[in-house]
This record gives structure tokens, C-alpha cells and sequence, in this order.
């Protein structure tokens, strides 16, 4: 009887250690297609460099990337990849090495490898990293960038007294994220009055793009309009604060040669049109150089805004 059991738990032993090591085998299979199809898509997305294939892009992209330290959409990834490749046609770049895997879940990973780019008569290596997340089954980029961009970002942000509420833009076409924020000046001891004269400045993190003056404004949020133009560089808005009044012109600012110029004429608004959500300007879809610009004015009963389609400075 005794030795019944032993042969009965020895059998049964060898049966468990065998399903153990089916179950292995499956769960190391299924890692290494896992692995290869995630590298393969870290190919595809260099390749789409080459190539310069939206399609490709809008494959791999998700909806929302973390983009070089800003949250962008899938088709604002795409726009900055095609002016960054009109304003660099010679740009190539190529994945050497090993890539690297972490999962920091089964649905996330982050894919570690470095990144050599030819451009402008020089070849550089960068470390970089693409996070992949599995949506509806499918493996997309959540996350580009690479090292040397987030240790520039990190030093900014704490070596520069940079504002709570300074914006993210490329304002001079470098392929780079800078910060912006309005200075306003230090108001009079009588009413309606500034020290120094009422001009607020456009400030940059970047000390090489030049700042911006604005007259006869006290206060104001700089907004991010995003390449309007299509010339590779974000635009930039602006609705000057003042003491009194409901009136006030919208200002668009365009980087040209590395000066700013008025995008379009100055935009006459009334603060109805803004309490009701109305923006003043945006790219005109249907015309290439073209914006649609809104403005406010008065009838007899009533205020209106009225849309126009204007040709932009490029």
C-alpha cells in the first residue's frame, strides 16, 4: 500500500513538473514575440524617418504623446515631424545597438536604445527611448524623447525663474521646446498709470530669441497659436490687458529671420466675443497661407463677430 502511494505522488509529481515546464515554455515564447515585435516597431518608427511616412507615424503614434516633454496629439507629433523634415531635408538618423526593454507592466514598456542623426554636416549620438503602451491590443508610442532633451529641460526649469503659467512652443524653429511668459510693468502710485511707461515684454527661456515689447498693456496670458504659417515655427497671440475698456486687438507675432512681425493685422475685439468663446484666429484649412481671423463690431442692436479668410506672413 505504501508503495502504491510513492508511485501514486511520483506520478503525480511528474505530471505537475511537466505542465510547469509546458507553462514556461509558452510564457518564454510569448515574451520573445513580444520582445521581437516591440523592437521591430522601434525599427519602424526609425524607418519612418527615412521615408517620411505620415501613415507610418500615425500607426505608431497614440492618441496623446508625451512629445519631447510636452503632451501633444497624435496629429500635432506629425506636424512637428514634417517641418522639422522640410526645414532639415537632410536629416537621416539610425538605431544602433541593442535595444533595451523595461516593462514597467505587461501593457508599458520602455524601449531603451541610441539614436546616431546626420544633420547639417554633422553626426550625432543620442540616447534615446520610445514608452510603448498596449491600447485595444495594440502596442503605441506614449512617450518620445532622449536623454540629452530631458536633461536640457530639467536645467531650465531649475536654473531660470521660469512662471507658473509660461507656455511651451518652438518659437524659433530648432526642433526644441522653449518657454514664454509675460513681464507686465510695475503699475504707478496714481490711477492708470505704469512706472517706466505701460509695456510689458514677451520673455523666453531661450535667451537667443529676441523678446517681444508690447505698448500699452498692463497684463495678459501669451498663447501658443502653433505654426500657422507652415514655416516651422509656432506663432504667437496675444490680448493685451488694460485698465478700462471692453476693446482690445488681438496681436498674432510670426518669427521671421529671427525677427517678430505681426502675423496679421491687428484683430479688433470686444470682450463679449471672448466671453463666449469665439478665438480670433486660426490656419484656414481650405487655403494654403491663409487664416481665419474673427473680429468684433457694433450694429445697431447688438454686437457681432464676423469671420474672414486673410493671407498670413510667412
Amino acid at each position: 500500500m505504501n508503495i502504491n502511494r510513492f508511485f501514486l505522488s511520483l506520478l503525480t509529481l511528474l505530471v505537475f513538473n511537466s505542465c510547469s515546464s509546458s507553462n514556461d515554455e509558452n510564457n518564454k515564447g510569448q515574451d520573445a514575440v513580444s520582445n521581437s515585435e516591440l523592437k521591430n516597431l522601434v525599427y519602424s518608427w526609425n524607418n519612418a524617418h527615412g521615408s517620411k511616412d505620415i501613415s507610418e507615424f500615425a500607426m505608431l503614434y497614440n492618441d496623446v504623446v508625451k512629445y519631447y516633454g510636452t503632451d501633444l496629439d497624435r496629429n500635432s507629433c506629425i506636424v512637428h515631424k514634417m517641418d522639422f523634415f522640410k526645414k532639415n531635408p537632410e536629416y537621416s538618423q539610425q538605431v544602433i545597438g541593442e535595444i533595451q526593454l523595461d516593462f514597467s507592466s505587461d501593457s508599458e514598456v520602455k524601449c531603451s536604445f541610441l539614436k546616431k542623426v546626420s544633420m547639417r554636416n554633422k553626426n550625432l549620438d543620442f540616447p534615446s527611448y520610445l514608452v510603448f503602451k498596449k491600447v485595444d491590443g495594440k502596442w503605441k508610442i506614449v512617450e518620445e524623447s532622449d536623454l540629452i532633451t530631458d536633461g536640457n529641460l530639467s536645467r531650465r526649469e531649475k536654473s531660470m525663474d521660469i512662471p507658473a503659467d509660461a507656455v511651451k512652443g518652438d518659437f524659433n524653429g530648432d526642433g526644441n521646446f522653449e518657454y514664454m511668459w509675460l513681464t507686465p510693468p510695475k503699475l504707478g502710485q496714481e490711477d492708470m498709470t505704469c512706472e517706466g511707461g505701460c509695456t510689458s515684454i514677451i520673455q523666453f527661456s531661450d535667451k537667443s530669441i529676441p523678446s517681444i515689447s508690447v505698448e500699452d498693456c498692463i497684463d495678459g496670458l501669451p498663447v501658443n497659436e502653433g505654426d500657422l504659417n507652415n514655416n516651422g515655427t509656432d506663432e504667437i497671440g496675444l490680448l493685451p490687458g488694460w485698465f478700462t475698456s471692453c476693446w482690445h486687438t488681438y496681436l498674432v507675432w510670426t518669427n521671421k529671420n529671427g525677427n517678430w512681425l505681426y502675423a496679421v493685422d491687428p484683430i479688433s475685439t470686444h470682450c463679449n466675443q471672448w466671453e463666449k468663446g469665439v478665438d480670433a484666429i486660426e490656419k484656414d484649412k481650405n487655403r494654403e497661407g491663409y487664416v481665419i481671423v474673427r473680429y468684433s463690431e457694433i450694429t445697431d442692436a447688438d454686437f457681432v463677430v464676423i469671420s474672414k479668410s486673410v493671407r498670413i506672413i510667412r
